[in-house]
Formats: structure tokens, C-alpha cells, sequence
């Protein structure tokens, strides 16, 4: 069974992980191979796995989907994500903890062929993104700034 359809119309709702991963050409993206999101770009991150603390699964998350190794710095923000069908059932139920990570590399490594990764600059983020990870990203503005300027000088 695809891991996705396991997902979708859950019974409650499944906890997941996202990071505003930054570096010294500015925010790391992904653009969604699937949904819900399919072709958007977003942050990296997936579902907390069993036993696995938030923190590991950022780690994971990020490495899996870019290739690349991070820090993790602090919690940002929590969101729900709730996606309807046409009639009005809940197909899918995500509680997302996005967290704030430096980047500890920076060399790209696609999860699969049909994922895309790149670096954004936060003044140059992609048109095609949800307004929220947008919002999430400029509230955490003056960090991404310092972490970018932080990350030029090593």
C-alpha cells in the first residue's frame, strides 16, 4: 500500500514535523512530489515517526528529503492542516511543529528524480508556495538574516 493512501481519511490526526532550514544562500525548499501540496514548494519535513522525538525527526526529515545536515534550533510555530474532499470529509489531518534549523551543509541530494531542492534568498521565495509557509518564513525573518550572515563567515 502507497505509504500516502495510509494518510489519507485518517481516524485521528497525525503528527508531522517542517523546517525553515537556512544557509548561507538562504532557505532550503522542496517541491512537493505528492499531496496534499503536489508541485508546490515547501518546507522539508514528513511524519514523526514511532519512538522518534521531534528533534530526530527533523534531522531525518531534512536529510532524507535534500541531503543535507542540520542543527536544530528552536520550535517556530504549530499549524493544523486540514484538507476536505468534495464532500466535505476530512481527507487529510496533519498538527505540524515547524522548527528553525542551520544548515550544516549545503550540497543538494534530491530524495528521488521527480523532487526538487534549492536554496531560496527569503526576499526572492518562490511565487508558488502557500501564503502560510510564507508568513512562517517572515516571522522568523531576523534569525534567517543572522544565520544567513553566520553561515558566510565559516
Amino acid at each position: 500500500m502507497d505509504p500516502l493512501d495510509a494518510r489519507r481519511y485518517p481516524e485521528r490526526p497525525i503528527p508531522g514535523v517542517g523546517a525553515v532550514v537556512v544557509g548561507r544562500l538562504g532557505v532550503l525548499l522542496v517541491r512537493r512530489d505528492k499531496d496534499p501540496g503536489e508541485g508546490l514548494w515547501s518546507i522539508p519535513g514528513g511524519v514523526v515517526e514511532l519512538g522518534e522525538s521531534q528533534h530526530e525527526a527533523v534531522t531525518r526529515e531534512v536529510l532524507e528529503e535534500t541531503g543535507v545536515h542540520v542543527e536544530v534550533i528552536r520550535m517556530i510555530d504549530t499549524a493544523d492542516l486540514i484538507l476536505h474532499d468534495e464532500r466535505g470529509r476530512v481527507e487529510f489531518h496533519y498538527v505540524l511543529n515547524h522548527y528553525l534549523a542551520r544548515a550544516l551543509d549545503e550540497s543538494l541530494r534530491e530524495e528521488s528524480p521527480s523532487v526538487e531542492v534549492s536554496w531560496f534568498h527569503p526576499d526572492e521565495l518562490p511565487s508558488d508556495m502557500p501564503d502560510i509557509l510564507r508568513g512562517l518564513i517572515s516571522s522568523v525573518r531576523r534569525d534567517v538574516d543572522e544565520l544567513m550572515s553566520h553561515n558566510s563567515r565559516q
